[in-house]
């Protein structure tokens, strides 16, 4: 696997534009994981575009790579789509959609009226919450937080807008008086039961050293895809 995750990097190399000849070093970008993370999207952007600029990485093509190796699930998760494209040998379009796609569910709000606003739009968006409900969770947490509402209100609003499935999995819980408490604890169980129930929906996708143990001790990160899976697309490279 850890040879894999090198050939991977070293594709990234040839493409068109990479200038090999800079000497100026810079760390490899941090990771993001999206709602969990504490660094800010808006400042990990930045990580990536320096380290890019400085590597000689410049089409958007190879910015949104090196951006998707440092992706960590429920964000990698979330833009699963663009982990699709890479490994059907597709472009993956401009770096400006791509930031803009996480600024929609992780950018930071002028203010908490805003995030009010949205937030209510939410609690009505059945139609999210039940064909999406990765996308729905991770906008909920980046709001959430920015509110002070009640634990209840959030718990009460959520369940509104879930489906029949997730709703019949709470049953137990209820039953046994041991539902979630906490609006967070409590999204974090329907995303375990969304995960079971769905798990074709749900696959993370990484490719940066975490997926072969480099930071965790060997241990493989369960949202990790086989990069080998992208070597097989006959004739296309990254």
């Amino acid at each position: 696997m850890e040879a894999e995750v090198i050939r991977l990097r070293r594709e990234l190399t040839k493409l068109p534009g990479r200038n090999i000849v800079s000497k100026t070093k810079v760390p490899e970008p941090p990771t993001f994981a999206g709602s969990e993370n504490k660094m800010h999207l808006h400042n990990w952007l930045s990580q990536i575009a320096l380290y890019c600029s400085v590597s000689g990485i410049i089409s958007d093509d190879q910015k949104i790579i090196c951006a998707l190796t440092c992706l960590r699930a429920p964000a990698s998760t979330y833009m699963k789509s663009y982990y699709d494209k890479v490994q059907a040998g597709l472009s993956v379009g401009s770096w400006g959609d791509f930031a803009q796609e996480l600024k929609n569910i992780y950018g930071q709000r002028d203010n908490k009226e805003e995030a009010k606003k949205e937030l209510t739009v939410l609690w009505v968006n059945k139609d999210l919450a039940r064909k999406n409900f990765v996308k729905y969770t991770e906008r909920y947490r980046t709001l959430a937080r920015i509110v002070n509402y009640s634990d209840e209100v959030h718990i009460d609003k959520i369940k509104e807008v879930i489906s029949n499935e997730l709703r019949n999995v709470l049953v137990i819980y209820e039953i046994i008086n041991q539902s979630p408490k906490t609006w967070n604890d409590y999204l974090k169980l329907l995303m375990q039961a969304y995960k079971a129930l769905h798990p074709d929906k749900t696959q993370g996708a990484i490719f940066g050293p975490e997926a072969i143990g480099e930071k965790s001790g060997g241990k493989k990160d369960p949202d990790a895809m086989e990069i080998d899976e992208i070597q097989k697309k006959k004739g296309k490279s990254l």
